[in-house]
């Protein structure tokens, strides 16, 4: 995505209270006024923080794409005017108004925007930007007076933080958009994305790849390093790292060969993977094709180190020469101390 010649179209701010505390909706009459500089700000908080998303939705609703509110609204401002697009964002505030009823959920404002000449794959495209504030932050202010300068504080939102929001991209209209989404508290609230929203994750080989990897990290993260020793944990970060690296495509015979040499352990993933239905997106029975620039972002993601209560620090590179297998664990019985004994041909300079 890059957003160096786009420039905003139409911006409206609205508020929005909880409905559960009775909390009211202000609703704008009037776009924003941005200068050029405002404009510049805005494209970077708006659009940055989507760069490193890889999941992409679509509006969904179970019986005709039509009824889902948000979808509909998105067509409106697509193929509207500037009096349109107000009185849409207003119907946009109105209807997330109506899942306000968490008792988490809190006031804040609500941002609709309209941005044009988005290049996105070496195509420009037209977006809709929804944007939710949560949380407002103090910020310190340095005023000039004369010649002195005065401190003050003041509240306001983060740029560099976004609680809720999503791009509506202008392509595949009849399949309900392509969208991206971030919604930093949906495990306290979950209005967002299935409610206001109503979005399905567009089920491809990238979004296949990403969970099953996120299925192991989380299963080594949570099972292995907190019930077995370090060097099994590694190991399995290491095999299932070189498993999907070293694959063109999934398949659950060949994944259960080379990941599980234990028993217990396969017995132990697969009853995690049942436990977090809800969690990991995948069908562990299904055949697809893993994606590479994918498993490059999430080996990263992957636990490679070793902390010891020594202050030190043992890294070990996951690849296909098993950097952990040079490493052996013992028990010093005189210190009354464990220790790791690291083998290796040569220092690298």
């Amino acid at each position: 995505m890059d957003f160096s010649k786009s420039n905003i179209k139409h911006l409206i701010i609205h508020e929005i209270g909880n409905k559960l505390r009775d909390e009211k909706v202000l609703l704008s009459e009037a776009l924003q006024d941005l200068d050029e500089d405002l404009e510049k700000i805005l494209l970077n908080y708006f659009l940055k923080l989507f760069l490193v998303e890889k999941d992409l939705f679509k509006f969904h609703h179970n019986s005709n794409i039509n009824l889902n509110e948000v979808y509909t609204y998105s067509q409106d401002i697509f193929n509207s005017d500037k009096d349109l697009f107000i009185t849409t964002s207003q119907n946009i505030a109105k209807h997330l108004y109506e899942y306000t009823l968490h008792p988490k959920i809190t006031k804040g404002e609500l941002i609709v925007v309209q941005i044009s000449n988005v290049n996105i794959d070496n195509n420009e495209i037209d977006l809709i930007g929804i944007f939710k504030s949560d949380n407002k932050e103090t910020f310190l202010k340095l005023l000039r007076e004369n010649t002195n300068i005065k401190i003050k504080t003041d509240v306001g939102i983060n740029i560099s933080k976004l609680d809720k929001g999503c791009l509506i991209l202008n392509t595949n209209e009849d399949s309900g958009y392509t969208v991206l989404n971030i919604d930093n508290h949906r495990q306290s609230t979950d209005y967002w994305t299935n409610k206001f929203l109503n979005l399905k994750i567009i089920d491809n080989n990238s979004h296949k790849t990403r969970e099953i990897l996120k299925l192991c990290r989380g299963f080594s993260n949570e099972i292995l390093s907190t019930k077995y020793d370090k060097d099994i944990e590694f190991n399995f970060n290491n095999d299932f790292i070189n498993y999907f690296e070293g694959n063109t495509n999934y398949d659950i015979s060949s994944f259960k060969e080379n990941i599980f040499k234990n028993e217990n352990i396969e017995k132990d993933f697969f009853e995690y993977r049942e436990s977090n239905k809800s969690f990991f997106d995948i069908n562990l029975d299904e055949q697809f094709e893993l994606i590479q620039k994918d498993i490059n972002t999430e080996k990263k993601k992957v636990k490679n180190i070793i902390k010891l209560d020594t202050k030190l620090e043992l890294k070990v590179l996951l690849d296909k020469e098993g950097g952990i297998k040079n490493l052996e664990k013992g028990f010093d019985e005189e210190k009354g101390m464990f220790f790791y004994k690291i083998y290796f041909n040569e220092e690298i300079k």
